[in-house]
């Protein structure tokens, strides 16, 4: 690989994390898996990081949960972003453009770190908020007024080329 290349930068939400063990979802977690092992494999290719927001997402997680995804991301090269006010304004823009109602600010949150830190992709399992084309477009649409880069919101089959039928 050219050292010169940037390395595709992929912002993981909480969703993704925590499908690494998710019994009632075997094929997600195959998937899941497979996509860590991808991305370990292939550290030349990619970045990964995560936000405060997936942090203290994780530390809310149930003890046996925690220790698992705290191993994982041990074993697992990734960046902790900073907490970041910029996230905070631009995802209380994403709720004036009626990307998602106040009530998912969250979730708006998670794709401001994203934009904001030039992420080329989200990596989510969240279909019901992240993953559809309407939520891609508006919160594109809301970067484009603001002078911020257009978003990626993909699940991990993506980057795996790993399609599990449920």
């Amino acid at each position: 690989m050219n050292n010169n290349k940037r390395k595709t930068r992929l912002y993981l939400d909480t969703s993704v994390i925590s499908m690494i063990d998710a019994p009632v979802a075997p094929d997600k977690e195959a998937i899941t898996k497979e996509f860590f092992r991808q991305v370990v494999e292939r550290q030349d290719e990619f970045e990964l990081l995560l936000s405060p927001i997936v942090d203290g997402e994780l530390q809310n997680a149930p003890p046996d949960k925690r220790a698992l995804v705290a191993a994982l991301l041990e074993s697992i090269p990734h960046t902790l972003l900073p907490e970041r006010k910029e996230a905070v304004e631009l995802a209380n823009r994403y709720v004036d453009g009626n990307v998602l109602g106040r009530r998912h600010i969250k979730d708006l949150t998670h794709i401001a770190y994203a934009v904001i830190s030039r992420c080329d992709y989200i990596i989510s399992w969240n279909m019901k908020h992240f993953v559809r084309i309407q939520t891609i477009s508006r919160v594109n649409a809301v970067n484009f007024e603001n002078h911020y880069p257009t978003i990626m919101i993909v699940t991990p089959e993506f980057i795996t080329g790993e399609i599990h039928n449920a």
